[in-house]
């Protein structure tokens, strides 16, 4: 099983850098023998602080709205959300870098026998070179235990010389406190900017660098001089005053006393004793699953070269599929393990800017939730923690955006948010108003009870799920036709052409009921009536749900196109291949579309052809973003046709993955999305079991098995209903396999076309 990234040449570029984490702490290793560079982040430093989101809307605006969306007077309603909706300030600030480390080498002759390499397995990064007859080695890693960074370089006997320091270029100042003791403090300031708010100070941040070695320490203006050492350790602990209880700054948190805390427990245990305990809690995280193809694995190449053979077309490298599989569940651990209190944002816990990327905030109108779609199916379950958290914490802020925006009951939000909990609409109104976005994540949730089957645990989120119906329940309304409907609405983040009643034609986002509305609430409206009958609360509310949901609008294909229908009414998309597909949402991440629906099924993947069809390499297109890519393997593997699923997969490697294989967001930029729904649509193609009833699950094993990976296994992956899956296949027949459940547990195993009832476990061997 291939578990290692190498590279035999240094390239002086973020986006070759090795990612390291312990859910709070994330580092870049970027492997330069002369002058290493390490970039830190800490997942709560961000600019901006909590403030109390303004909102203009008032019932007779959206009354106002809702006439003129009936009445298809779409740029009249679409002007004043505009004008109403959008947020003050309309847009959430910054994830941002915490500061970098520096060793800067005195010896800089040109070095030889070049490696640098992640160990996926280990969570350990190290780079290895020569100058002239002394070999030098580093490796660097985060420590869970310890919560810190570990960094060591030692030679082999020769003597080195270097400084270290670390340096952030704005609102921190570095001070050396000891001949090994480094400290930076710091606090976020930021500008009046009208689409920020107002400026000020947030938060407050700080750091600690402790240096052991056996050379000579002394302190020298910022940095550390270390003379004559043939080894070197570094010690790194890093806070901020962000409580994540309040969603807010807490200047009562003495950070830097944690800080020094961690750096005690540092210095009281040996750098063997702290990598032994950092093997000892990573392993179990990391082995709990495995895949393998049997193929060449090629580990004898560099990873990026590998890339470039893979991107050229020269041979099939199917190991590859197995290495990036490892790296995504890697990225996921790293991020959201068990120190993490906050969700991975947009970059997970990497960021290389003060101002990145879309603010490497949180999009919730797919994004952030496809970060945890390998999650359970991965058998990495814990790393929901965070997330369980921050929906909690939105559901109490979504109350106010629910009551001010449009006076339902519950908790609604919209497409972006950040740590301070700002549930409002942002950016524009086009497309940031989505208030699905609650509902969506309501069955993130809901999936962490369906693959552990807790009561307890459901019980806990209860109230989460209830409040986002109440809310959706308000929200509906009848419409002439004389079905519920959602008004106004949209499908993100796509438009379409219509006609006005004086005969223009125009185009817009907004409308009433698009598709991807009903899908998310029949699905969060189907799981919480069970939930209602299973903990035996609410059963008024169950009755209701269900009453409601007989009053939706049916799914529709187009009479045109044979496609799902993206709106309520049969519209031309102004985008064809647009990137976001949210009209099958009910085939993927849900379940409404299945092959026990034929017709629905059959134009799912017309829908998909479309899009594809028009969805070329440049613009919005869905082949030339990672995470539009990604859901394309999960969306062909939910309708068994392997083949498209593996070419999308290949299509992500080739057309969206760095070097080091983050996934990027044409033209270079991160974006970590893409490497989890890529690790989700390999779980999809080989363990599928969101048929059945929660009660009852159907596991289907090696649905959407391409051609190509003819031989291979995987152990520990995790089905609904808190099943463990083992399988091994030859010629792409099972040839071993074993679901463990709980005692007197039933589910059903389908297993090479048979479909087998099992209670407690099964085991197949042919």
């Amino acid at each position: 099983m291939s578990t290692k990234l190498w590279y035999d040449r240094y390239v002086d570029d973020w986006m070759h850098a090795l990612p390291l984490g312990n859910g709070r702490i994330g580092a870049m290793l970027y492997g330069n023998p002369d002058r290493e560079v390490i970039e830190i982040n800490e997942e709560s430093l961000w600019s901006g602080r909590q403030l109390k989101e303004r909102n203009h809307a008032t019932p007779e605006d959206l009354a106002k709205i809702r006439t003129l969306v009936f009445e298809e007077r779409l740029q009249e309603a679409a002007q004043l959300s505009r004008e109403t909706f959008l947020a003050d300030p309309p847009r959430v600030r910054f994830y941002e870098s915490f500061g970098e480390i520096f060793l800067d080498f005195e010896n800089k002759c040109h070095y030889t026998y070049y490696r640098k390499e992640l160990e996926l397995k280990d969570a350990i990064a190290s780079v290895s070179w020569k100058y002239d007859d002394t070999q030098y080695r580093s490796e660097c890693f985060v420590c869970e235990a310890f919560d810190a960074l570990v960094y060591r370089v030692a030679s082999d006997g020769a003597p080195f010389s270097c400084t270290v320091t670390m340096k952030r270029k704005q609102d921190a100042q570095t001070a050396v406190i000891a001949d090994d003791m480094l400290l930076l403090n710091g606090r976020i300031t930021y500008a009046d900017e009208e689409l920020y708010g107002a400026g000020g100070e947030g938060m407050s941040f700080g750091a600690m660098l402790k240096v052991k070695s056996d050379g000579i320490l002394r302190r020298d203006h910022e940095q550390i001089q270390v003379t004559a050492a043939t080894y070197l350790i570094i010690y790194g602990a890093f806070a901020t005053n962000y409580n994540v209880k309040t969603f807010d700054i807490d200047e009562s948190k003495d950070y830097l006393a944690e800080i020094r805390a961690c750096m005690e427990r540092l210095d009281a245990k040996s750098y063997d004793e702290i990598k032994a305990r950092h093997l000892q809690d990573y392993h179990p995280w990391f082995s709990a699953a495995s895949f393998q193809l049997n193929a060449p694995a090629y580990e004898d190449e560099p990873t990026d070269h590998r890339l470039k053979m893979n991107r050229e077309g020269q041979r099939a490298d199917h190991d590859l599929y197995t290495l990036y599989y490892n790296f995504g569940r890697y990225l996921l651990i790293a991020s959201s393990g068990q120190n993490a209190t906050l969700p991975a944002n947009l970059q997970g816990i990497w960021c290389h800017d003060f101002r990145p990327p879309w603010g490497a905030d949180y999009h919730t109108n797919i994004n952030l939730q496809m970060n945890y779609w390998p999650a359970e199916a991965g058998n990495c379950s814990a790393t929901l923690r965070p997330l369980i958290h921050f929906v909690k914490m939105l559901s109490r802020f979504g109350k106010q955006t629910a009551r001010e925006q449009f006076g339902a009951e519950g908790w609604c939000m919209n497409h972006t948010t950040d740590i301070f909990g700002r549930t409002g609409v942002h950016d524009s109104v086009d497309c940031g108003f989505f208030p699905m976005a609650g509902p969506w994540l309501c069955l993130s949730l809901w999936e962490h009870y369906e693959y552990s089957n807790d009561r307890v645990y459901l019980k806990e989120i209860y109230p989460i799920l209830e409040g986002s119906c109440r809310f959706l329940l308000d929200y509906l309304m009848e419409s002439p036709d004389g079905y519920l409907v959602t008004n106004p609405s949209n499908s993100p983040e796509n438009s379409f052409f219509y006609t006005e009643p004086n005969g223009e034609r125009k185009t817009s986002m907004f409308t009433q009921g698009a598709t991807v509305d009903f899908e998310i609430i029949y699905a969060l409206f189907t799981r919480t009536a069970y939930a209602c009958r299973l903990l035996g609360e609410d059963l008024s509310l169950a009755e209701k749900l269900n009453e409601t949901l007989e009053r939706l609008p049916p799914l529709r294909i187009s009479e045109r196109y044979g496609t799902v229908c993206e709106w309520i009414k049969d519209y031309e998309e102004t985008e064809p291949g647009h990137r976001h597909i949210s009209h099958l949402f009910g085939l993927h991440p849900a379940d409404q579309i299945n092959e026990t629906v034929p017709d629905i099924f059959e134009a799912a993947k017309k829908t998909l052809n479309r899009r594809l069809t028009y969805g070329g390499e440049g613009g919005a297109g869905c082949h030339s973003v990672g995470w539009s890519q990604a859901w394309m393997v999960n969306f062909f593997a939910r309708l068994k046709d392997g083949e498209s699923a593996l070419y999308r997969l290949h299509g992500l490697l080739t057309n969206c993955t760095a070097d080091n294989l983050m996934d990027i967001h044409p033209p270079m930029l991160f974006q970590i999305d893409g490497n989890f729904g890529g690790t989700a649509g390999i779980n999809e193609m080989l363990v599928q079991s969101h048929l059945g009833s929660p009660d009852h699950r159907i596991v289907e094993l090696l649905p959407a098995l391409p051609e190509e990976w003819q031989c291979g296994e995987i152990h520990g992956l995790k089905a609904r209903g808190n099943l463990t899956v083992s399988v091994s296949w030859k010629n792409r027949k099972v040839v071993y396999c074993q679901v463990e459940g709980e005692d007197d547990q039933e589910f059903s195993v389908k297993v090479n076309g048979c479909l087998i009832r099992a209670r407690g476990s099964y085991t197949f061997s042919e």
